[in-house]
């Protein structure tokens, strides 16, 4: 559901999930981000929690320069600094697993889209008070999906995104949409290590494939 009109949102919401990717191998990362892509994915985020994600990034920016209409952001990000290094190699928007005042203000002062990690309705009022238009629910393992109706009774306008937790199937998925999510983000539970070790990455394609048919047809009946 769409709280707001803004191409960042309409994109996020096109977009139904973000899938959160990092391995410390450059070409296994650059699999990762092909396979996506060839199923049905849109918007991805590299997360900064390896010493090889400020090497890798650019080297995934080229790969998404060859994929039509994928956006590509920079996530575990703390502090402005990390912000401004990952936008000078192309990110498109930033992610942060915590609301940092900082990071928001520098964000907006640049233009950027940021989308902070809350955890409570106060948290996510002064994310939007500092001009975030999306905000990440996390851990949204340790929330409900009746969080994100508390939050809209009294911040109508902004978007919600749960992270952390979320698995690729209706039981999990359907009640975040339902509860008025915009997207969803998933990781581990998309790009598991065995299908990884194994180089399995047509098994990934296929499950990423499903997730999105599966949220399509969610944010169908959401309209109707």
């Amino acid at each position: 559901m769409m709280r707001n009109q803004s191409p960042f949102i309409q994109r996020m919401h096109a977009a139904g999930m973000m899938p959160i990717v990092f391995h410390p191998d450059e070409k296994v990362c650059s699999e990762l981000v092909q396979v996506a892509y060839a199923g049905g994915v849109r918007v991805i985020e590299l997360v900064n929690r390896g010493k090889e994600a400020k090497s890798i990034f650019p080297k995934l920016k080229q790969v998404v320069s060859q994929l039509p209409g994928m956006s590509l952001g920079a996530g575990t990000i703390y502090h402005p600094v990390e912000a401004e290094y990952f936008l000078d190699q192309g990110a498109d928007f930033i992610v942060a697993p915590v609301m940092n005042p900082a990071l928001g203000e520098y964000c907006a002062g640049v233009g950027t889209p940021w989308i902070p990690g809350c955890g409570t309705v106060s948290e996510v009022f002064f994310a939007q008070q500092l001009g975030a238009e999306l905000v990440k629910l996390y851990p949204a393992n340790l929330l409900t999906p009746a969080f994100i109706a508390a939050v809209h009774a009294v911040m109508p306008t902004i978007s919600l995104i749960p992270t952390g937790g979320v698995e690729p199937t209706l039981e999990s998925i359907k009640p975040w949409f339902d509860a008025g999510a915009l997207c969803v983000g998933m990781g581990s539970q998309l790009f598991r290590k065995e299908d990884i070790a194994a180089g399995d990455y047509l098994k990934i394609q296929h499950k990423i494939k499903e997730v999105m048919t599966l949220i399509s047809s969610l944010q169908n009946q959401s309209k109707s």
